[in-house]
C-alpha cells in the first residue's frame, strides 16, 4: 500500500477523483455561503469588480481606463455577470472557472510524472491557492478576494514549474500536451500579470538548458518559447504594454532593497528549508546523487520566487518554493527510503494546511453574526465585520473629545479606513446622490477605487485610471475628467495621500467644469451642472 501511494505510477481517474473531492468541498465552502465576506483591503475586491463593468459596457482596456494589470480577471468577473447576475457573487464565479481549468491541467500533469499521493497533494495545493479568499502572505483569517491575480498567478506558475522541471514518466502525446499546458498558462499570465508572465518565459529557457525531456525537443519546446516571448510585441497588446510602461515611470517597481529585505529578514525561518534544500540539492549532486537539474531547478524557483515576491503587495510566502519539494521527490524516488520520501510531502502539506484553516475559517465566520451586510444597489450581498460607530461621525461634526484617539487607535487596523467604515461611506455616497438627483451620469472619484458607477448600475466614465493611489500615472484632466458628469471627493479616503495629490493637480479644472457642489458628511459631491 506504501508502495502503491509513494512510489509506482498512478492512473488519472484516481487522482482526479480525489483531488477533486478535496476542491469541491473547498469550493463549496467558499461559494455556499450566502454573502461574500470581506474583512480586508475591500476597495481591492470591489477594483475587480469596477473593471469588469467597463467590460460589460464595451470598454476597451488599455485604452478606454488604463490599469498595469491585465484583462484576465476583469474577463473572469464580466462571465460571472452572465452567471450569477450583477453581485459580488460574480467574482466567485470567476475564481470557480480559473480553479476548474487549473484543476484540470495540474491533475494531467501530476499524473504524469508522480505517484498516487505527491500527485494528489500537489493538485490540492495549487487549487487551494486559487480558492482561499486571502492574498497570499496574509493572515488566514485576513478574508478579503484582494489581489486575485496573484493567487492565480501562483498556482499557474507552479504547474508550469512541474511541466518543465520534472520529466514525465509516460510518453506518446505527453509532450504535446506539456507544450499546450505551459502555452496557455504563460498566456493567460501575460494577460494576468507581467512578472509572472515573465518568471514562466525565464522557466523555458532554464530548462531548456536543464532538463533533458524539455532539450529533447527543443525544436517544439523553443517554438513555444518564441511564440509566447512576441505577446508584447503584437500590435493588440501595444496599450497594455504602455500602461505597463507609464506605471513603471511613475515608479510603481518596487526597488527599495531594504524594504525587501526586512520582510526577508523578518520571515528568515519561512525560508530557511528552501535555502537548505537548495545547498542539499547541489551537495547531492556533487556526489552523483542526482543530475545538475535538481539543484539548478531548486535555485532557480527560489530565486524567481523570491523575484515574484519583491513585487507583490505581500510581506512573505513564495508558494512556488514548494515544487521544490517535488523535484527532490521525482529525483529520490527510487533512491532513498519510504520515509525519507513521506517527509519530503509535509511541505505541500502545511501549505493545504494553511489553506484549509482559511476556508473552515471564512465558512465559519460567514454564519457566525456580527457582520454589515450591504441591502442595496449591485453591492447587495457583500458583508464586513461590523464596529462601534461614531468615530467618522465625531470627525465630520468637529464634536471629537480627547478619548476618541483612544478609541480610533484600540483597533489597530492597516489601513486608512475599515471595511466597514469604507462601506458606510459608500453607502451614504449613494443616498447622498440620490437625495440630490445625481445618481445618473457618469461618476468619477478622487479615490484608489470608484465602484459607484458598478453599485448604480451606471455607465463608467472612460479614460481614467482603474486603480489609483501611490504609483498610480497621473492622467491630463481632459482625460480623466473629460467624460465625467459627477466627481466625487471623499473626506474619509483610502489614501488620503493620493486624494490630497489629485484635489491640488485637478484643483483648478474641476473649479472650471464642475460649479455645482454637494457638502455631505464623508463626500463632497461635484457636479457639471445642477439637477433639474
Amino acid at each position: 500500500m506504501a508502495a502503491a501511494l509513494l512510489i509506482r505510477d498512478a492512473a488519472f481517474a484516481p487522482v482526479a477523483l480525489l483531488a477533486g473531492i478535496a476542491v469541491l468541498g473547498a469550493g463549496w465552502a467558499v461559494f455556499s455561503p450566502p454573502v461574500v465576506l470581506s474583512a480586508e483591503m475591500t476597495w481591492d475586491l470591489l477594483f475587480n469588480l469596477a473593471g469588469a463593468w467597463h467590460l460589460y459596457f464595451g470598454h476597451v482596456p488599455h485604452v478606454d481606463f488604463h490599469e498595469a494589470v491585465g484583462r484576465l480577471t476583469f474577463i473572469l468577473t464580466n462571465i460571472g455577470f452572465s452567471l450569477v447576475g450583477f453581485s459580488p457573487r460574480a467574482l466567485l464565479a470567476g475564481s470557480a472557472i480559473v480553479t476548474a481549468v487549473l484543476f484540470l491541467l495540474a491533475s494531467l500533469a501530476a499524473w504524469r510524472r508522480l505517484p498516487l499521493l505527491p500527485a494528489l497533494l500537489f493538485v490540492v495545493v495549487v487549487c487551494l491557492i486559487a480558492l482561499r479568499p486571502v492574498n497570499v502572505g496574509d493572515s488566514p483569517n485576513a478574508w478579503s478576494f484582494a489581489m486575485t491575480y496573484n493567487r492565480y498567478g501562483w498556482s499557474s506558475i507552479c504547474i508550469v514549474g512541474l511541466v518543465l522541471f520534472v520529466p514525465p514518466r509516460r510518453d506518446g502525446w505527453t509532450a504535446p500536451a506539456d507544450m499546450a499546458t505551459v502555452a496557455v498558462l504563460t498566456v493567460a499570465l501575460f494577460y494576468l500579470k507581467i512578472t509572472y508572465f515573465a518568471v514562466a518565459i525565464a522557466s523555458i529557457a532554464v530548462a531548456l538548458v536543464t532538463c533533458a525531456h524539455v532539450r529533447l525537443r527543443w525544436p517544439r519546446w523553443t517554438a513555444v518559447g518564441v511564440a509566447c516571448a512576441a505577446l508584447p510585441l503584437l500590435p493588440f497588446n501595444w496599450p497594455y504594454m504602455g500602461d505597463l510602461m507609464a506605471t513603471v515611470r511613475a515608479g510603481v517597481v518596487r526597488d527599495d532593497a531594504l524594504f525587501f529585505f526586512n520582510d526577508f529578514a523578518g520571515n528568515a525561518a519561512e525560508y530557511a528549508p528552501w535555502f537548505a534544500a537548495a545547498g542539499l540539492a547541489a551537495w547531492l549532486w556533487w556526489r552523483g546523487v542526482v543530475s545538475a537539474r535538481v539543484p539548478i531547478a531548486a535555485a532557480f524557483l527560489l530565486a524567481s520566487g523570491l523575484g515574484l515576491l519583491s513585487q507583490n503587495s505581500q510581506s512573505h510566502s513564495v508558494p512556488l518554493a514548494i515544487l521544490i519539494a517535488f523535484v527532490f521527490y521525482d529525483a529520490l524516488r527510487l533512491k532513498v527510503s519510504l520515509a525519507l520520501l513521506a517527509a519530503l510531502l509535509v511541505f505541500p502539506l502545511a501549505s493545504i494546511v494553511s489553506s484549509g484553516f482559511s476556508i473552515g475559517s471564512y465558512l465559519w465566520r460567514t454564519t457566525a453574526g456580527n457582520l454589515k451586510v450591504v441591502q442595496t444597489t449591485q453591492l447587495r450581498g457583500l458583508a464586513v465585520p461590523t464596529e462601534p460607530d461614531g468615530v467618522m461621525a465625531a470627525f465630520a461634526s468637529g464634536q471629537a473629545d480627547a478619548r476618541l484617539l483612544n478609541r480610533a487607535r484600540a483597533v489597530r487596523p492597516r489601513y486608512e479606513l475599515s471595511p466597514y467604515e469604507y462601506v458606510q461611506t459608500l453607502e451614504e455616497a449613494v443616498v447622498l446622490l440620490r437625495e440630490h438627483g445625481l445618481a445618473s451620469g457618469r461618476i468619477a472619484m478622487l479615490d484608489q477605487v470608484n465602484p459607484l458607477p458598478f453599485m448604480l448600475g451606471l455607465e463608467p466614465p472612460r479614460g481614467g485610471n482603474l486603480w489609483s493611489g501611490r504609483g498610480a500615472p497621473t492622467l491630463p484632466a481632459d482625460a480623466w475628467l473629460g467624460d465625467a458628469d459627477r466627481v466625487l471627493v471623499p473626506k474619509f479616503t483610502t489614501s488620503i495621500g493620493w486624494t490630497q495629490a489629485a484635489e491640488a493637480v485637478y484643483g483648478d479644472y474641476l473649479q472650471a467644469n464642475f460649479p455645482h457642489r454637494v457638502e455631505g458628511r464623508s463626500w463632497t459631491i461635484l457636479s457639471r451642472a445642477p439637477p433639474n
